[in-house]
C-alpha cells in the first residue's frame, strides 16, 4: 500500500479523451470504489490501483491539483487529466486476457483511431499492448462467443514513432524475401484463410506446402489488389491471413519488413461511366480509399500519406542492405467504363525519391527495388479491342523509366494482370551529350501473376539476396489441390 498520489495522463501522440466522457467517468468514479489497471511496460508487470479522484480540463492542459502528491517526474508537466490514486498493488499480468478491446475514436484528436486490428479482439498478453505505443485503453468483459482470440505481432513495439518511409535499415536476419499479388480477399476466396476444413487447404500452408524453407523468410511484398472491390471483410480477411503467416514464420512480420501498394481492387470504383469527361483523382474522393485507409493503419500504425506510398530499408543476413519503395498507381478514380487503368504523378514519384533520401545520394551499393501494382510494359500478346477501354499500362509510362534509371532502380515488380511476367529495358541518360554502352541502366521489370485470383495459375514468390545476385524464384499453388504445389521457375538476376 502507498500513499494518495496524483499521476498525468492522456498525453501521448494524439490520444484525448473527451471532456464529456471524463466528466461521465469521474461522475461513476465519485461515491463508489473505482479499480484501474496500470501497466508497468518496462518490466511487463500490472497493477490494480483504487482511482479516488479525476481532474480533467476541456480546452487546456493543467498543473497537477497536488503537487506534494505527485512524483517529480510529472510535477512539472501539464496534462489533460489527472488521476489520484489510492492503493496500488501488484496483480498477476494475465488478468488482461479477461477484457476485449474497445473502439473509442472521440478519445482522438482526429476522432479516428490507428488501432483497429484490436477492437472487438481478447486482450491477448501484455507484449500486445506495449506494441501499440499508446498510453490509454477502454475495454470491456471478454465474451468467448462473440471476441475473436489471437495475438498481434503485426507491429513493431522498438520504433518509437510509426513512418511510411524508414529511417534506417530494419534488421531481417535472413537473406529472403516473400513475394505476394493479387491475394483477391473478398467474399469469394480462391484459397481458405484459416479454419480450413478437413478437405481445405490454407493459403499459408499452400505457401508452406511448395516453400519448406519459411524459417528462412524475413519479409513480405504485396504488389496489390489484397481485396475485391474494396470491401472491408476483405481487409479483415488479409489480416487473419498475415496473422496465420506470422504463426509459421520465425522472423515475425511487422511494420518494418512489411510493403505494398494499392491495386485497382482495393479502392471502390464509382458506380457510374466516365463518359467524355477526365476522371478525378482519389484524393478526391475519401470515400473509395477508406477501408484501405483503415488496413494501411492497421499494419503501419499510421494513416497513409497523400499518396499512399511508402519505403523500407531491409539489411539482410548476407550483408546486402535493399531500399524498397511502394507506389500507388491508382491515383485517378476508378469507374464503370475506366477500371484498372494505372497513373503514378510526378508529384510523387519526386515525393519518393525525396523521402528515400535518393536525391541527396543517387549512387549507393544497396539494391533499390521499386513495386506497384500496374504493369509497366503490356504483358498480354493481344490487349482487349474496345474503343471505349483504354490499354491499361499506366500512362505516365515513360516518366516512370526515366525515374527508375535516374535512382539506380534495379527491379520493378508489379502485379494486375494475373499473368507471370519477365523482362529487361535499358534506359540511357538522355541528357548527355555522348552516349555509350557504358552508360546504360538495366532494369528488370517483373510480374508475379495473381496469388489469389481466379481463372488463373495461382503463383507466389521468393526473392533471395545472395552476393552477386537475386535469385527469384515461382512457385505454382493449386487450390483445387490436383497437384502437388511447387516451384516451377528460377531466374537469377545480377547484381
Amino acid at each position: 500500500m502507498i500513499r494518495d498520489m496524483y499521476g498525468g495522463g492522456w498525453n501521448k501522440g494524439n490520444e484525448r479523451l473527451p471532456f464529456e466522457e471524463f466528466c461521465v467517468l469521474k461522475g461513476e468514479i465519485e461515491g463508489k470504489l473505482k479499480w484501474f489497471y496500470l501497466m508497468d511496460s518496462g518490466q511487463e508487470k500490472l497493477y490494480k490501483a483504487e482511482c479516488l479522484d479525476i481532474r480533467c480540463s476541456k480546452d487546456d492542459k493543467i498543473v497537477s491539483p497536488e503537487l506534494d502528491c505527485t512524483p517529480n517526474y510529472y510535477n512539472e508537466q501539464k496534462y489533460y487529466a489527472w488521476f489520484k490514486f489510492g492503493r496500488i498493488e501488484e496483480c498477476d499480468a494475465d488478468e488482461v486476457k479477461n477484457y476485449t478491446y474497445v473502439k473509442v475514436d472521440s478519445m482522438f484528436v482526429e476522432n479516428h483511431s490507428n488501432y483497429e486490428k484490436f477492437y472487438g479482439k481478447r486482450v491477448y498478453n501484455i507484449k500486445e499492448m506495449i506494441q501499440q505505443n499508446r498510453t490509454i485503453w477502454f475495454v470491456r468483459d471478454y465474451n468467448e462467443n462473440d471476441d475473436s482470440d489471437y495475438e498481434i505481432q503485426l507491429l513493431n513495439s522498438s520504433v518509437v514513432e510509426p513512418h511510411d518511409f524508414s529511417g534506417k535499415y530494419f534488421e531481417t536476419g535472413s537473406d529472403t524475401l516473400l513475394w505476394l499479388s493479387d491475394l483477391h480477399f473478398g467474399t469469394d476466396d480462391v484459397f481458405k484463410v484459416k479454419m480450413a476444413k478437413e478437405t481445405d487447404v490454407t493459403l499459408t500452408e499452400h505457401i508452406r506446402n511448395a516453400y519448406n524453407d519459411l524459417d528462412k523468410v524475413g519479409g513480405l511484398i504485396i504488389t496489390g489488389d489484397i481485396t475485391s472491390h474494396g470491401k472491408p471483410e476483405g481487409f479483415t480477411k488479409a489480416e487473419e491471413f498475415l496473422v496465420d503467416l506470422n504463426r509459421n514464420l520465425i522472423r515475425k512480420l511487422i511494420s518494418e519488413n512489411i510493403i505494398f501498394c494499392p491495386g485497382n481492387h482495393d479502392f471502390v470504383r464509382k458506380n457510374v461511366r466516365l463518359g467524355g469527361s477526365a476522371p478525378e483523382k482519389v484524393s478526391e474522393n475519401p470515400d473509395s480509399i477508406s477501408a484501405y485507409k483503415e488496413f494501411y493503419g492497421s499494419i503501419h500504425n499510421l494513416n497513409p500519406n497523400e499518396y499512399m506510398a511508402c519505403g523500407r530499408r531491409l539489411l539482410m543476413s548476407t550483408g546486402r542492405t535493399v531500399e524498397i519503395v511502394a507506389l500507388n498507381s491508382l491515383i485517378l478514380q476508378q469507374y464503370k467504363d475506366f477500371e484498372g487503368h494505372g497513373y503514378l504523378s510526378d508529384k510523387q514519384l519526386e515525393y519518393v525519391a525525396d523521402k528515400m533520401g535518393w536525391k541527396e545520394n543517387v549512387q549507393t551499393n544497396s539494391v533499390r527495388i521499386a513495386i506497384m501494382h500496374h504493369h509497366y510494359m503490356p504483358t498480354c500478346l493481344v490487349e482487349q479491342v474496345d474503343v471505349k477501354r483504354p490499354s491499361s499500362v499506366v500512362y505516365d509510362a515513360e516518366r516512370l523509366a526515366q525515374w527508375l534509371a535516374k535512382y539506380d532502380i534495379k527491379l520493378l515488380l508489379h502485379g494486375h494482370k494475373h499473368q507471370s511476367f519477365i523482362s529487361k529495358i535499358g534506359r540511357f541518360d538522355n541528357s548527355n551529350y555522348e552516349i555509350n554502352e557504358d552508360g546504360i541502366k538495366n532494369i528488370y521489370v517483373i510480374g508475379m501473376g495473381g496469388t489469389g485470383a481466379f481463372n488463373c495459375e495461382n503463383k507466389f514468390s521468393t526473392l533471395t539476396f545472395c552476393t552477386d545476385h537475386i535469385e527469384l524464384k515461382f512457385f505454382r499453388i493449386y487450390a483445387d489441390n490436383t497437384e502437388t504445389d511447387k516451384c516451377v521457375q528460377t531466374v537469377r538476376i545480377p547484381i
